[in-house]
């Protein structure tokens, strides 16, 4: 997507450093908008590369954890505004939802 959308979401949802999966914005790893699909739900997010990569991994390994993803993406967007407490609190939750069900496969591994 092109950077006026990008500055226009940017503008409106105010990331304060985070993207929407909650991981830190940086020179290395900064935040784009992203089309985030399934069929027949699609929604837009702020997401860094790193969270775009994870969020791959996990509409592979786990359907539900990927459409609960997908179901707060969509009610940060259509908040039009920063998100809330409540989805901070869903966004942690599903982080480690998420840590777990990518990196527990690895660990075992080592």
């Amino acid at each position: 997507m092109n950077n006026e959308i990008l500055d226009k979401m940017i503008e409106v949802y105010k990331p304060n450093g985070f993207d929407w999966m909650g991981t830190p914005i940086t020179k290395n790893n900064p935040v784009n908008v992203y089309r985030v699909c399934d069929g027949e739900c699609s929604c837009i997010a702020l997401l860094t590369k790193n969270s775009l990569r994870k969020l791959q991994m996990v509409r592979a390994k786990d359907k539900d954890l990927f459409n609960e993803w997908n179901w707060l993406f969509y009610a940060i967007y259509v908040s039009s505004a920063s998100p809330l407490t409540a989805y901070t609190e869903m966004q942690q939750e599903l982080r480690n939802q998420t840590n777990e069900k990518i990196y527990k496969k690895q660990l075992k591994r080592s």
